[in-house]
């Protein structure tokens, strides 16, 4: 055995991050290690689910699964339900907390691999069996089955049968043995067998049990009793009531008299069922409990009164159903996994979501829908968030969140509902202590936010002068009244905040005007309130001055505002006047200059019969330009507009200068001559720079004027041009007289 625990070997297979299977050996020694270094973290802690494996395995200080003092049997985990016989598989769960808000749930599945470690056992190591000598051929006679806790093929695989020659009984080998009659009986021969029975099971090397049997032979009875079935199977809710009926089994017994009276009894005394010996009615003793055991086999045993007693057997298996008969059981931890007793919580109200108040684990008894559970809560600011299967963490879920001003406790009510039918539920109410914090600015009672300025006369006020004083409240409870204070003020103005909250104004500035004034107030969690103080500092004698001259001067005003809507009515009526002139003007014209129209039309027409082409007259007088007097007057005549004549005055010397009693002559000369040259009928040619000939030749006519340099007054000036004009006319009318028949210039001025 020692050296089979040396080459144990554990296999370990991961199904994923959090959960390992890991399969052993039962029976392994004291401090054997199972798993090394189940987490990084020192803080793995067993969960309640499996705290009854703490007896047999154990965590040392480097987070290592090691193996107690306590024998790990198979066969004692089986018999006591805590794994599956078929595959002995065990949970062992454990609480991994990285950090306050990151926590896991890691599990070890352990599978118990059994060893052979029991030998088979007969219930009699001796048994005598009497049967009578009219058996027939191939009669069947079942054996007590040995016994061996082990399972699979460690548990009992093979029986024999000794001695083989000279025994008229063979073995069947079935599920339980039996002998087989081969060869016909006579007691008068042999009356009885000595056998030995031998249970093998399947380890290696394989270990074994024996029983010794006697088979007796008698006479007469040859008939041993039938049952209906060998097997029966019978379903009961693990509700049924007790020394209640819960079935009857029937065998038959083809003797007569005594031999055919039978009698049945269960062949192993049980504690929860009892059967009718003469009707075969069996009754539950005890009530059953699906969660320890979900089935039981009972053998019935069925026999004569003959002689010798004959007997059968068959088999009455009881299948256990589940019933929805515990209710859920809650178990609260706080986050490091102490277990809470008094369902007490102590909550900040500035808490933030997300943070685990509390884990909350859900078990039930029952299997199937009726171990399946549902937790709700009768507040909606906490939240369950699923850790796994029927474990929660209990959590904030966000808005509205706890406000210790509107309330100090809380009562929450847990209700964990199974799906069973019908439905269990527990119900646990578990209180919350909420906490205070700085959660709420402070509040400015006094002075009241000021809707006009605070006026202060520059003249009459004492120095230093208190504008204010703060009172200040603040709605956190363990909030100390102790506030502090800053300030901003615009335009700059000499004030001092006290620490008691006395807004002081130091001294007077140096000018006048709305001054804004901004106060912050701070709590000690450094949260704040502004407040906004307009103050006007003002002057009385200014203010005296502007209501005395608004006194004195308003007739006057008033007076002015008449005048100047008179005057505006006059611009207006002026205005309107000289529109009206206008029109009536621009009709006269356009009227004039219809006839003119009509009348230069007859005059074109001759005039270009003979020149062929439309004439302008132009007559330019050239004066010196040494002198801002001398100017240059330009007489223009259109005979296709009916002779309009056009005077401009230029100042060569670009002195911007009139001479408005000269220009005055001049313009009525011109008009004069104007009124002479436009009765002809024909072009009388261009007065100014141009080209004189018949024959198309060009003749440049020039009359220079004097020097104008001994000219020394206006008068002296105007003789001067007088004459000029004079002299233009003379040659004008020489001209008309001398080239009346003359074609059209091909120049368009003469220099005069």
């Amino acid at each position: 055995m020692l050296i089979f625990y040396l080459i144990l070997i554990i296999s370990i297979s991961a199904y994923d991050n959090n959960t390992i299977r890991i399969y052993i050996h039962e029976e392994l020694p004291l401090n054997t290690l199972i798993y090394s270094s189940i987490s990084l973290t020192n803080n793995l802690q067993w969960l309640p689910s499996s705290y009854l494996f703490q007896t047999y395995f154990y965590l040392n200080e480097n987070q290592s699964l090691y193996t107690t003092n306590q024998i790990i049997n198979r066969e004692e985990f089986c018999e006591k339900k805590l794994c599956y016989c078929s595959e002995c598989l065990i949970n062992l769960n454990f609480l991994q907390t990285f950090s306050l808000y990151n926590i896991s749930i890691r599990t070890i599945q352990i599978i118990i691999k059994d060893i052979n470690d029991h030998s088979p056992t007969f219930k009699k190591s001796f048994l005598q069996l009497p049967i009578a000598e009219n058996l027939p051929i191939d009669y069947e006679i079942p054996l007590e089955s040995a016994i061996d806790y082990d399972y699979g093929l460690l548990s009992i695989q093979n029986y024999e049968l000794y001695p083989i020659i000279n025994n008229p009984f063979v073995l069947i080998k079935r599920s339980k043995p039996i002998l087989k009659l081969k060869k016909i009986l006579d007691r008068e021969i042999k009356s009885n067998y000595l056998l030995k029975l031998i249970a093998y099971d399947g380890g290696q090397p394989s270990l074994s049990g024996e029983q010794n049997i006697e088979i007796i032979i008698t006479d007469v009875n040859d008939n041993a009793p039938i049952f209906d079935q060998i097997i029966y199977r019978k379903s009961l809710p693990e509700n049924q009531l007790i020394d209640s009926m819960i079935f009857q089994i029937h065998a038959n017994d083809y003797d007569e008299g005594e031999n055919a009276r039978l009698n049945y009894s269960i062949d192993y005394q049980s504690n929860l069922f009892y059967i009718n010996e003469k009707t075969g009615e069996i009754y539950l003793k005890k009530s059953l409990d699906y969660e320890k055991q979900r089935s039981y086999s009972i053998t019935i045993k069925a026999h004569d009164h003959g002689i010798p007693q004959l007997n059968n057997y068959a088999t009455l298996i009881i299948d256990v159903t589940d019933v929805n008969d515990h209710v859920p059981n809650v178990l609260l931890t706080e986050v490091n996994g102490t277990i809470m007793n008094n369902y007490q919580i102590n909550l900040s109200e500035c808490i933030s979501k997300d943070i685990p108040l509390l884990y909350i684990y859900v078990t039930d008894d029952d299997s199937g829908d009726n171990s399946r559970i549902s937790c709700t809560l009768n507040d909606t600011r906490l939240s369950l968030i699923i850790l796994t299967t029927n474990a929660y963490s209990l959590q904030i879920s966000g808005l509205p969140l706890f406000d210790y001003e509107l309330e100090q406790s809380v009562i929450v009510h847990l209700q964990c509902t199974d799906f069973g039918k019908p439905t269990l539920s527990t119900s646990i109410f578990f209180h919350i202590k909420i906490d205070d914090c700085n959660d709420n600015p402070p509040d400015i009672i006094f002075p009241l936010q000021f809707n006009q300025s605070l006026l202060i006369p520059y003249e009459t006020t004492k120095i230093p002068f208190i504008i204010t004083q703060f009172i200040i409240q603040d709605r956190d409870r363990f909030q100390s009244n102790i506030f502090s204070y800053s300030f901003d003020v615009s335009p700059l103005l000499n004030l001092s905040l006290t620490n008691n909250g006395t807004l002081i104004l130091c001294s007077m500035p140096s000018i006048t005007g709305l001054f804004i004034i901004n106060v912050t107030v701070y709590d000690i969690g450094n949260l704040t309130n502004i407040i906004s103080i307009p103050i006007n500092i003002y002057s009385i004698y200014e203010t005296l001055e502007i209501k005395n001259f608004n006194i004195e001067n308003t007739s006057l005003i008033l007076l002015l505002i008449f005048f100047i809507i008179i005057f505006l009515a006059a611009i207006l009526i002026s205005i309107c006047f000289l529109i009206t002139c206008l029109l009536r003007s621009n009709k006269i014209k356009s009227s004039r200059n219809s006839i003119r129209n009509s009348s230069c039309d007859e005059s074109t027409n001759s005039s270009n019969e003979r020149t062929g082409s439309s004439q302008k007259t132009t007559i330019e007088v050239l004066e010196d330009t040494t002198n801002s007097s001398n100017r240059v007057y330009q007489y223009d005549l259109k005979q296709a507009a009916a002779a309009a004549v056009d005077m401009k005055v230029i100042n060569t010397s670009d002195i911007h200068q009139r001479d408005f009693g000269y220009s005055e002559k001049v313009e009525r000369y011109l008009t004069h001559l104007n009124n002479r040259v436009t009765g002809i009928d024909r072009d009388e040619g261009v007065y100014g720079s141009s080209d004189i000939s018949s024959d198309h030749a060009t003749q440049q006519l020039t009359l220079r004027p004097s020097s104008i340099s001994s000219i020394h007054s206006s008068q002296q000036a105007y003789q001067d041009s007088l004459k000029r004009f004079e002299q233009l006319y003379s040659f004008v009318e020489h001209h008309q007289k001398t080239n009346l028949h003359t074609t059209a210039f091909s120049s368009d001025s003469l220099i005069v």
